[in-house]
């Protein structure tokens, strides 16, 4: 017999041209996954590899909503046009009948302000007090002039969970 999914299970996803950090939550803000999903450059191969990986997501872990940044900068200064990983993730989300709710930057930090955060790298420093278990893989703060870190995705799909559990997205 099937166990039956927690009412409040969110899956959070930050995409990037050739990765995605993922974060699932549930409950009072338990993290109960997390990680990082790697693809190809080819536009093709990329979108495959997408669709493959977010759908073993939503079936493994049965989420009751997915929560995903979408940035404007982000698609306009993208080497690659991120815009079909947005549609082949939205596609997934409907199939497996997920409601998908996009958040903006500016939303994530707002949702964060009660803290005394607002900065990337201040909002990722307090998930890692709240969430112990991300200390190691923790990005040291970002110097104007470098590359971002390769764990940034995750820390994002993290906060954008957190910040659609402080929204409420189950009551919309």
């Amino acid at each position: 017999m099937l166990k039956k999914p927690p009412s409040k299970r969110i899956l959070g996803i930050s995409l990037r041209s050739q990765r995605l950090g993922f974060a699932i939550i549930e409950g009072s803000v338990e993290l109960v996954h997390w990680g990082m999903i790697y693809y190809e450059k080819n536009q093709d191969a990329r979108i495959s590899a997408a669709s493959k990986r977010v759908a073993v997501l939503l079936e493994r872990f049965v989420p009751s909503v997915l929560a995903i940044e979408r940035s404007k900068t982000e698609k306009a200064h993208s080497p690659e046009n991120l815009e079909l990983l947005y549609r082949t993730i939205r596609r997934e989300a409907s199939r497996s009948s997920v409601p998908m709710f996009m958040f903006t930057r500016i939303k994530v930090r707002e949702a964060f302000q009660d803290f005394g955060v607002g900065s990337k790298d201040e909002i990722m420093a307090l998930l890692g007090r709240m969430f112990p278990e991300l200390q190691p893989n923790l990005p040291p703060k970002r110097r104007l002039w470098e590359p971002e870190h390769f764990s940034v995705p995750m820390f994002d799909a993290i906060a954008l969970a957190v910040a659609c559990w402080r929204r409420d997205c189950f009551q919309e």
